[in-house]
């Protein structure tokens, strides 16, 4: 008889999968509450741009067919918005697909990246699926990156270190300066991943221009997606900016039908409508504001955030999570010790929003 459990390995065992926010209907059921709003996902909740909705209309006589297995006409759009030759954009099925490309490509057993925690957890999974590493290095009390740390965890075997910024879940980017400061200390035959997955959001008027620096930084790597500001998080579809030796070596790993031809000619649509993502900008600023109000209004703690979510202290996070599912608002507890205290909740519509903060008040009793 076969024993998956023994061909897989202890340490695959060990990983706990990726666990995404509640989906609406599920909580629909448990809770009983039939308008369940979700602000779990740090999903957009406008949704697309119309030219993207159109594209997608327009392609869907072609569905039969197989798509472009090398997007040329999304990273031609890409090229031509950020100024970079089309032989440095790898495009991907999301951020997810992107990272386990390169960690397939550039980390093999033996090998590790480096990252801040808390940071997004793929990062940690998909290293240890290829049974390489992956360093969580602790943020600091205020959850702002410990740029030293992270230098003295990289180590001979290091082949990445990940930088989000704005850092999922805590909402903090760091500026220009900080990123060049570490680069210049760090060993040039390191590839350092921005994961960019929340810029648009971010108001920071330093914020590195990573496209930029990659001329002078040839390590620079920068991860971009379509899932967030541009609402299309079904679609799976996002894009690597780096050297064009790196992603020869990654395009000779990628699947080859990876990015849904969907998926391609509704990301290079979105890509340009400037008008819909200020648009999604300039909403996401208001209902930040607001919940910000409603919170001081409680006495209730949060750590001021650059993207389109933020961490909320409200004590026993787990509970606090618990109960508002009965109310039928799904946030998310994320837990561990630096964590337990909050719950992250992403930034919705204007009656999404009012509804998260009558139904935080009556679960805090305030």
């Amino acid at each position: 008889m076969i024993d998956y459990k023994k061909l897989a390995g202890p340490e695959l065992l060990r990983l706990d999968p990726y666990k995404p926010g509640k989906p609406m209907k599920e909580v629909q059921r448990e809770s009983g509450v039939e308008n369940v709003i979700k602000l779990a996902s740090n999903e957009n909740p406008i949704g697309p741009s119309p030219k993207a909705l159109k594209a997608l209309e327009e392609f869907l006589p072609e569905v039969s067919r197989y798509p472009l297995g090398d997007s040329y006409y999304l990273r031609r759009a890409v090229s031509e918005k950020f100024g970079v030759d089309m032989d440095e954009i790898l495009c991907g099925a999301g951020s997810d697909e992107i990272i386990q490309l390169l960690y397939i490509a550039f980390l093999p057993k033996g090998t590790n990246a480096v990252a801040p925690f808390p940071s997004f957890s793929e990062y940690y999974i998909f290293a240890k699926s290829l049974r390489a590493d992956c360093k969580w290095v602790p943020v600091r009390e205020d959850f702002s990156i410990d740029f030293g740390a992270v230098l003295k965890a990289v180590d001979e075997n290091t082949r990445f270190v990940f930088l989000a910024n704005p850092n999922n879940p805590t909402g903090l980017a760091f500026g220009e300066k900080e990123l060049t400061d570490f680069l210049d200390r760090l060993r040039p035959d390191v590839m350092v991943v921005m994961d960019e997955a929340y810029i648009e959001f971010a108001e920071r008027p330093d914020m590195p221009d990573s496209v930029k620096l990659m001329k002078k930084y040839k390590n620079l790597l920068v991860m971009r997606t379509f899932s967030k500001a541009y609402g299309l998080a079904s679609m799976r579809c996002g894009f690597l900016l780096a050297d064009k030796e790196c992603i020869d070596v990654v395009q000779r790993v990628r699947p080859p039908f990876n990015v849904s031809m969907a998926a391609q000619v509704m990301a290079e649509a979105a890509l340009g409508d400037d008008a819909h993502i200020d648009k999604v900008v300039a909403q996401n600023a208001e209902g930040r504001n607001y919940i910000y109000g409603e919170l001081k209004k409680m006495g209730v703690e949060y750590v001021p955030t650059e993207a389109n979510f933020m961490l909320v202290k409200v004590g026993d996070g787990r509970r606090v999570f618990d109960e508002l599912l009965k109310e039928g608002v799904i946030t998310r507890f994320l837990g561990g010790e630096q964590l337990e205290s909050y719950i992250r909740v992403s930034v919705g519509t204007a009656e999404e929003n009012r509804i998260f903060a009558e139904k935080l008040a009556k679960v805090l009793g305030r």
